[in-house]
């Protein structure tokens, strides 16, 4: 058993000869998660630090498409509040609440993404940042904005993902209740920093410009921008890191 991952190893096992458990919720895309933290004793947040005793945890469903989550940043710049210059500037009107707007994308390297039928953003990196450059309908270029210093990332990566554990769940339907069972574990440790810079010129690491507001009525209406989205597929995060545990029960 590997002395970094101990603790969060045996709490796996533990969790894991309990079988089937019930879910907090029945909501198919954050129940296994939540309900996992809710064993660990962990509350919900999106903290800057890792989750568990300095281990980021992650949940993923055994046939589940979905990439893992990294992080999320905001931007360095160019204007203080860039999330809501961009928002404001090119976001795309919702459909249901008329008075607000969105701008949820998939951001592509070096390639040319439509928006709205007005605008085009194209991902950039240089040697000291990554940032959006935009250009109209025509494919004339209007500006650059909403950068993130590559320094930026990298401290992030590196005091978030210093160690990562990814765990994963089966589930099955009881009364139309959602249950669940934890099956396995990877523990992972960071490799070079370069790898991750590697993986993000690659698209090996995908990001994603997420700028919306709030549904929920309690906070209907305020931003719930989060900037810049880093993911990637499960099964490549052996390119990212190196793993250092595994179990299957």
């Amino acid at each position: 058993m590997n002395n970094d991952f101990e603790n969060i190893i045996k709490k796996f096992e533990e969790l894991n000869r309990k079988g089937y458990i019930q879910g907090i919720n029945n909501n198919l895309y954050n129940a296994a998660g939540l309900t996992l933290e809710h064993y660990l004793g962990k509350k919900a947040d999106s903290m800057f630090f890792p989750d568990y005793n300095g281990i980021e945890i992650k949940c993923t469903q055994r046939f589940s498409r979905y990439d893992v989550t990294l992080f999320s940043l905001s931007f360095d710049g160019p204007s203080l509040f860039e999330s809501n210059y961009l928002l404001e500037t090119y976001g795309i009107q919702d459909t249901i609440y008329k008075d607000y707007k969105k701008l949820t994308i998939r951001l592509k390297l070096n390639k040319k993404v439509y928006i709205d039928n007005k605008y085009y953003f194209e991902l950039k990196i240089d040697n000291e940042k990554i940032y959006i450059k935009i250009y109209n309908n025509e494919g004339i270029p209007i500006e650059n904005r909403g950068y993130i210093y590559l320094d930026t990332i990298k401290k992030r990566f590196l005091i978030k993902l210093n160690k990562l554990a990814l765990i994963y769940a089966s589930k099955k339907r009881i009364n139309n209740d959602l249950y669940f069972r934890y099956y396995k574990i990877e523990c992972f440790k960071y490799r070079e920093i370069d790898y991750f810079i590697k993986c993000l010129k690659q698209e090996t690491v995908k990001i994603s410009l997420i700028l919306r507001f709030s549904r929920n009525q309690k906070t209907f209406g305020k931003n719930k921008n989060k900037g810049l989205v880093f993911t990637i597929s499960k099964n490549k995060l052996d390119l990212l890191f190196d793993k250092v545990y595994y179990e299957e029960n």
